[in-house]
């Protein structure tokens, strides 16, 4: 393995490791957002920023054209 082929391969593992990290901060977000739902906070904001959360999960697993909508 080639140096140029390890530096490749250890910026797709810490590619693939901020993927996670930012996968489990949307995650954390949108479960306070659905809680706030459930409590009763149906203000258009939240509506609003669970749909973008929505749209970058989507994002992240591959399907780049819900940021669009």
């Amino acid at each position: 393995m080639s140096r140029e082929d390890w530096e490749a391969a250890q910026e797709a593992e810490e590619a693939r490791f901020y993927r996670e990290v930012e996968w489990k901060r949307i995650a954390r977000t949108l479960e306070a957002l659905y809680g706030a739902v459930r409590a009763g906070d149906g203000s258009v904001r939240t509506r609003e920023r669970i749909g973008r959360l929505e749209a970058l999960q989507q994002a992240l697993m591959g399907f780049p054209e819900a940021l669009a909508a």
